[in-house]
């Protein structure tokens, strides 16, 4: 499945893991997406990040631009990094941000 990649409508999380714990992580993050009453409620697999095999991708749809927002991003981003990070077999998550890329020196 091809998913637009779109930091406009998605924050994205690299979850670095253990290969060997991939279907675990899988089937456990997939369970907890489901449940409603999870901190990991609406997030999405999406897939591998690039060709790392230990790089999975997920995202979770932006809220709606909100005037009393008031950090509430901010809180459910550190709320889903938190709940991945307790996953047996995750070692890193990071929430992917827009960057300038470096220019290499031509030679």
């Amino acid at each position: 499945m091809v998913h637009n990649y779109s930091l406009d409508t998605h924050t994205y999380f690299d979850v670095k893991i253990r290969p060997e714990r991939a279907d675990q992580v899988l089937a456990w993050t997939q369970a907890a997406a489901q449940d409603e009453n999870s901190a990991l409620a609406g997030v999405e697999y999406v897939g591998l990040v690039g060709e790392l095999t230990n790089h999975l991708l997920y995202r979770v749809p932006k809220h709606q631009d909100d005037p009393k927002d008031d950090g509430l991003e901010e809180r459910r981003n550190k709320h889903v990094v938190d709940t991945l990070s307790t996953v047996q077999g995750v070692l890193q998550v990071d929430v992917q941000t827009l960057r300038q890329r470096a220019k290499r020196d031509e030679l």
